[in-house]
C-alpha cells in the first residue's frame, strides 16, 4: 500500500526552512546591539539581576552573538561554530533572565536554544554556504 504522506523526498532538507526563519527570528531580536540606549538599559539588568561581570560588555556580545549570529545561521555559514555562542547565550536568557522557566516569558529562548542545539549536531544541510564550500566536486 502507497503511502498518502511521506517526507523521504524532503528529508533532512527541509529543515532549511527551520533554519533561515530561525536565524531571521534571531537577527530580529538582536538588532538591539545598534540602539545604545536599550543595550544600556540590558546591561544594567544583567550586572544587578545576573550579577554578570562587565555588563555592558556581556550585553554587546549577547546582542551581537543574536544579531550577527543570527544572519549566519539563516545563510548557513559556520552553523556548527555559530550554534555554540547562541547556545550559550539563549542558556543565559532560559536560565539566568527567566530562572529556567521554559513555559511562560522563558519559552521563547529555550525554544531558539534546542533549535541551535539540534543544528549543532546535525549541521546546515545542502540549503546553506556551508554545504556549497565543502560538497566534493
Amino acid at each position: 500500500m502507497k503511502k498518502l504522506i511521506s517526507l523521504k523526498p524532503f528529508g533532512l532538507d527541509a529543515l532549511a526552512i527551520v533554519r533561515i526563519f530561525t536565524g531571521i527570528l534571531m537577527l530580529l531580536h538582536g538588532r538591539m546591539v545598534f540602539d545604545p540606549g536599550i543595550m544600556k538599559s540590558m546591561a544594567v539588568s544583567l550586572g544587578n539581576d545576573l550579577g554578570l561581570p562587565f555588563p555592558l560588555l556581556m550585553a554587546y556580545l549577547a546582542k551581537g552573538s543574536e544579531f550577527f549570529g543570527g544572519l549566519l545561521f539563516a545563510l548557513g555559514f559556520l552553523t556548527r561554530i555559530i550554534s555554540i555562542p547562541l547556545i550559550i547565550t539563549m542558556a543565559v536568557a532560559t536560565f539566568g533572565a527567566h530562572h529556567g522557566q521554559i513555559t511562560g516569558d522563558g519559552e521563547h529562548a529555550f525554544l531558539f536554544l534546542l533549535i541551535f542545539a539540534a543544528f549543532l549536531f546535525i549541521g546546515s544541510g545542502k540549503w546553506s554556504i556551508d554545504y556549497l564550500v565543502t560538497k566534493k566536486h
